[in-house]
């Protein structure tokens, strides 16, 4: 069959009927992965130094032993750990006649008590990165940040799932399904939330005939709430019905049909 005229508008009111969840699941996923995600990658990015992003795993597998000497020691105040802050080690090293220097943060602190400015520590360098010896490097740990994105996206998916998914299920029957003849089994007034009424809308609960007679029972939702008044218990109801799997159904909406020309 020819797919039934359907316009965006009609979606955008499914979504607003599906509210508040449709709107939470949009804006959930939405802050998550276009404000929280780049803003946590941002302020990684800024607040980290270059010696703190060094792949250590790498450096400690594929490395070149070197002599290097420290030039600084000194503790990282702005970071706590159990009551103790990092010590930040500078040190200078020879490689291909230049001298270069770079820096090293750790909580070691019992292995770096005896340490001082100009004694000679080992260390290894690979691809212009390198990490002291027998240290274990120290990073804040910035994943922690990543926390709130991903804790956005697991509620907005949630959301979606309960408005959202729905929704666009309905916008697809709206153009595909075919019509048939349901029976009201009941309406149920749904209040919405306290005091705003947001939300508020009538679940309808129903059964039509499949292809082969049986009972298939359904219910869908809406807010026009002149259905009260027109509409009762064994009352029939227009419907439409998934071609390619008939336990997929929704209301036909009265004002959607009359705007569309449906013709129903």
């Amino acid at each position: 069959m020819s797919k039934r005229k359907v316009r965006l508008s009609n979606l955008i009111t499914l979504i607003k009927n599906r509210k508040p969840f449709s709107i939470l699941g949009i804006v959930f996923v939405f802050s998550s992965v276009f404000i929280l995600l780049p803003s946590v990658l941002f302020m990684i990015n800024s607040f980290l130094e270059p010696y703190e992003k060094y792949d250590f795993v790498k450096i400690e597998q594929n490395g070149t032993e070197k002599i290097a000497k420290i030039t600084d020691l000194r503790p990282v105040n702005n970071v706590t750990i159990n009551g103790e802050h990092p010590l930040k080690i500078s040190y200078e090293f020879s490689d291909k006649g230049l001298t270069k220097s770079d820096k090293f943060q750790t909580m070691d602190l019992e292995k770096t008590n005896e340490m001082k400015i100009g004694n000679e520590i080992k260390i290894k360098t690979f691809e212009n990165q390198s990490k002291i010896q027998n240290l274990e490097p120290f990073t804040f740990p910035f994943y922690l940040f990543y926390t709130l994105p991903f804790i956005f996206f697991v509620l907005g998916s949630i959301f979606s799932l309960i408005g959202l998914v729905p929704a666009l299920r309905d916008y697809n029957l709206y153009k595909n399904g075919i019509v048939k003849e349901g029976t009201i089994i009941s309406l149920t007034l749904n209040s919405g939330l306290p005091i705003t009424n947001i939300g508020q809308s009538i679940l309808i609960n129903y059964y039509y005939l499949s292809s082969n007679g049986q009972k298939i029972f359904g219910k869908s939702k809406t807010t026009d709430l002149s259905i009260m008044l027109e509409k009762k218990a064994e009352d029939k109801i227009n419907l439409f019905v998934s071609e390619n799997d008939e336990t997929k159904s929704c209301l036909i909406p009265k004002l959607e049909a009359m705007k569309n020309n449906w013709k129903i």
